[in-house]
């Protein structure tokens, strides 16, 4: 009785202080982004509409949604207004949309009004990390932790961004159903009763964010693998019962939002395909490769990329529609091929994940809030300068003493930090996993409470809780096993890797090519004419190689592909000069329509050697850019990491 006071006392006070951060972030003339463009679903179910948007739309509405204006008043939705379900795309986050309707009817439609919702859904999630932090330690080290948590200032900084914080309270509350299941003796019953709700949980957080499907896989592989059972048939059949209904739950409570994604759109595809870009593998903490598979990170890239390269597989393919059915195959199709050409990099990439997320309590330092917890703050920037890869042996550690004691749930760590630390690699950014920095902090809390047990029992006179002889040797074979299993999967894929892309290397080389006359513009440009000035649809990609001298360039200098200001996000700079290889450096790069052409800034002449157009692009299925240096057979095909993979705090 009093645990589950204490757990309503931390979900009413962080939800209180969650919303006087949401007021003050305004207050200090913060601006959260949470694609409030789309919102026109939950102003009519504020105002008593339904789940619906207007044909055309209102202006009031119109004038809202780009926040020309703060609030919208009902009135403005005028009587005869054409309500429906036509240009309604907004469904897979209709449970989001509804949640924020709800509220403005009893608030006023108002952006500026969204501090209780906000502060709601924190207070979810740091009352979910306090009962996770419960399964690892006291009450006491739970509620400290939890306060730690709710002070992060990477947790806060993503709080005013209601669209992707939202997905925290559900993803713990998720991790905690997992960590009950393994840390618990269930009964078919008991076992049945947290599938039903996981699923349910599930179902409801996928109409908030989509990316919460990741919690199906890890809860089949935890039922199957990680139950507290000895026998191999109550194993498999308490697992396939938990399974289905954990299942059933979901579809039931997401069925909305499923047939919606059905019906309409549901873009996850081409959210992994912009994870692929060079930004997200320096974040990573990877050398690049010579190839680069997404050269710009917008959604107008990925959608040229996606619908060039279904044109090349089927010629005379139509109109693909942005996040339609037709683009989710099409991207689909794209990232399952570069998938089979280099496996390798999805794994480095996700072991890469996985060194950073343990690292998340020692990034971002700085206060999020002037005059708030400030003791805090200066001794956590004390701790993460100089321990700031501590986060690694800590996780490390848990999971040593875990496996010692007991192997079942030593292995389940393994996987759970390996699973939900290295999907985030599929689009690194912190929006996409801030509500992971529980990891450590568990891992902290977990052996803290290890040092306090064995204190008290010899203040008590008492004998400290010891493993039993041969548990240590055990664990580091076990953990020894695993990390080898990890380095022979890479290296086995590495092996793979180099075979599959060389063949694509050499198309590159082989291609008939034509040189390109080109013709000086403004501003050092040099011009190239495409061979498709008018844009197609789908997208059409020409490839062009660029030669450079690179001992003739500067060092760090930059030759920049231009592309008109209509296409933001195309233009892309590539770093050259300072190499003393012999041979030009060859550069390949994949352009589109309204492509004006190359400038070199500062580099003299001789530095740019010649411009080709290699002929028949519609036969290369994948177009990656690719820099391709004398020297490239001596290196590596594939990312690799620098040091541990971490990268240093981002302030």
């Amino acid at each position: 009785m009093a645990e589950s006071v204490l757990i309503v006392v931390i979900l009413i006070w962080a939800s209180i202080w969650g919303t006087m951060y949401w007021n003050r972030s305004l207050a200090l003339g913060r601006h959260p982004f949470f694609y409030q463009l789309y919102y026109e679903p939950a102003v009519m179910v504020a105002c008593g509409k339904g789940f619906l948007v207007a044909q055309p739309q209102v202006p009031a509405m119109t004038r809202f949604l780009t926040e020309q204006t703060p609030e919208f008043d009902c009135r403005n939705i005028p009587a005869d207004v054409k309500l429906g379900i036509e240009g309604l795309y907004q469904g897979p986050a209709r449970y989001l949309m509804t949640m924020v309707g709800l509220a403005w009817r009893v608030v006023g439609v108002s952006w500026q009004r969204l501090g209780p919702v906000a502060g709601v859904l924190f207070g979810v999630t740091i009352a979910a990390a306090y009962c996770i932090f419960r399964l690892g330690m006291g009450w006491f080290l739970a509620a400290l932790f939890a306060w730690a948590l709710s002070m992060s200032t990477l947790h806060l900084a993503n709080l005013p961004h209601i669209r992707d914080y939202s997905k925290a309270p559900f993803a713990l509350l998720l991790i905690l159903g997992l960590g009950l299941i393994v840390t618990r003796k269930l009964s078919m019953k008991s076992l049945v009763a947290v599938a039903a709700a996981y699923g349910a949980v599930l179902g409801l957080g996928y109409g908030f964010r989509t990316d919460l499907l990741v919690g199906i896989p890890i809860f089949v592989v935890t039922v199957f693998l990680f139950l507290d059972l000895r026998r191999l048939t109550e194993r498999l059949a308490m697992g396939t019962v938990a399974s289905l209904v954990c299942l059933a739950s979901f579809l039931v409570v997401g069925w909305p939002i499923i047939s919606a994604v059905n019906r309409t759109w549901g873009c996850q595809w081409h959210t992994a395909i912009l994870g692929l870009g060079e930004d997200n593998t320096h974040d990573l903490g990877l050398e690049s490769a010579p190839y680069d598979w997404m050269g710009g990170f917008t959604d107008d890239f990925a959608y040229a990329t996606a619908t060039s390269y279904a044109a090349r597989l089927a010629p005379g393919v139509k109109h693909i529609e942005y996040c339609g059915a037709d683009y989710d195959r099409a991207t689909k199709a794209y990232m399952l091929n570069v998938a089979r050409r280099a496996p390798a990099d999805f794994i480095v990439r996700a072991y890469a994940s996985v060194l950073q997320m343990v690292q998340l309590p020692l990034r971002w330092r700085m206060p999020p809030m002037l005059h708030s917890a400030v003791g805090f703050y200066r001794m956590r920037a004390t701790v993460a300068t100089f321990a700031q890869d501590s986060g690694v042996f800590l996780v490390l550690g848990t999971i040593f003493l875990v496996t010692a004691a007991n192997l079942r749930l030593g292995l389940f760590l393994v996987f759970f930090v390996l699973y939900i630390g290295g999907y985030p690699a599929v689009q690194f950014g912190n929006r996409h996993y801030f509500h992971l920095e529980f990891i450590t902090w568990w891992a902290l809390g977990f052996l803290l409470q290890l040092l306090v047990t064995a204190a008290l029992a010899r203040l008590r006179k008492q004998r400290p809780p010891s493993l039993p002889p041969g548990s240590m040797q055990r664990a580091a074979f076990v953990l020894g096993v695993c990390a080898i299993g990890l380095w022979a999967a890479l290296w086995g894929a590495r092996v793979y890797q180099k075979a599959s892309l060389r063949p694509l290397v050499k198309q590159y080389l082989d291609a008939q090519r034509d040189p390109i006359v080109l013709e000086t513009g403004p501003e050092r440009l040099l011009r190239v004419v495409p061979a498709s000035t008018v844009r197609t649809d789908p997208e059409k990609a020409e490839l062009l190689e660029v030669d450079i001298n690179e001992r003739s360039c500067p060092v760090n200098a930059k030759i920049n592909f231009v592309y008109d200001h209509a296409r933001l996000g195309f233009s892309r700079p590539v770093t050259i000069g300072g190499s003393a290889s012999p041979g030009p450096t060859r550069i390949f790069l994949p352009v589109y329509a309204q492509f004006r052409g190359i400038d070199v800034g500062d580099a003299g002449p001789g530095c740019l050697e010649g411009v080709y157009r290699i002929r028949r692009p519609e036969t290369f299925a994948l177009m990656p850019e690719l820099i391709l240096r004398s020297d490239w057979i001596d290196r590596p095909l594939y990312q690799h990491m620098t040091g541990w993979g971490i990268q240093p705090p981002p302030d």
